[in-house]
């Protein structure tokens, strides 16, 4: 199937605009990794969920290349903003990928990074070319988003492209990172550092439990599964467009 675009997200909420609307011909279990392969419109396409994480990125890109060969492999997903300008549903297309633990700096493929930038943003959608930042944790504080910010000349933190971006390079795979803002920079976000396992997946129950147990925290909740579902359908018009 070596006619097909990889498309990376590491949690549902992100790639489910792209799950409703694919024609998905059958689900695939690599280890951990889920994987749709089928066609979203004229396109064939594999969508996966990697889980959370570089190292659960990294398996679920290895096991991709393997079992179909794609032609090209995009990141997406949500990303925190680290710039004043940026607000909930605007695009960040990576121009660079720094990973901040090992400090390596990876670059997306420049025909795929050319494609990209000449896609008009949707309606109400602001699209910047930047940095993007992998981090190893959620950054729920607006203090220390603007210290990435500042440090790293980025526009937005994440916490799996770097790792995809790596094993692009390693395989000589052409590459592409897209991001959507789920927060701004001034917004601070519930520490779900205890919602997520070692194994790189979310627990809903935990989830549930600590916005139970903390009624101050619904709030945040409430809004912050709104602005996931206003970038999600961001990224699934502009991704739509970008592979017609």
């Amino acid at each position: 199937m070596n006619d097909c675009i990889a498309i990376f997200g590491a949690v549902k909420e992100e790639i489910a605009g792209i799950k409703q609307a694919m024609n998905i011909s059958d689900h695939v279990r690599l280890g951990k990794t889920s994987a749709w392969p089928g066609k979203w419109g004229k396109q064939n396409i594999v969508l996966v969920r990697s889980g959370v994480g570089r190292q659960r990125a990294e398996d679920a890109t290895l096991q991709v290349i393997d079992r179909f060969q794609p032609r090209a492999l995009i990141s997406i997903g949500y990303a925190g903003g680290v710039q004043p300008e940026l607000n909930v549903g605007d695009l960040v297309i990576a121009d660079s990928i720094i990973e901040e633990k090992e400090n390596g700096k990876y670059s997306p493929n420049p025909d795929w990074l050319n494609r990209a930038k000449d896609i008009p943003c949707p309606d109400g959608v602001k699209a910047l070319v930047g940095g993007l930042l992998t981090v190893d944790k959620v950054i729920h504080d607006s203090v220390s988003k603007q210290e990435l910010g500042r440090h790293y000349s980025v526009q937005a933190v994440e916490m799996e492209t770097s790792a995809i971006a790596k094993v692009a390079e390693e395989k000589d795979v052409p590459f592409l990172s897209l991001r959507v803002i789920s927060d701004r920079l001034d917004q601070e976000l519930l520490d779900s550092s205890s919602f997520l396992g070692s194994d790189g997946e979310i627990s809903t129950l935990k989830a549930g439990w600590y916005v139970l147990t903390h009624p101050g925290s619904i709030k945040s909740a409430l809004s912050l599964r709104t602005q996931t579902q206003i970038a999600t359908q961001a990224m699934t018009r502009f991704l739509s467009d970008l592979l017609r």
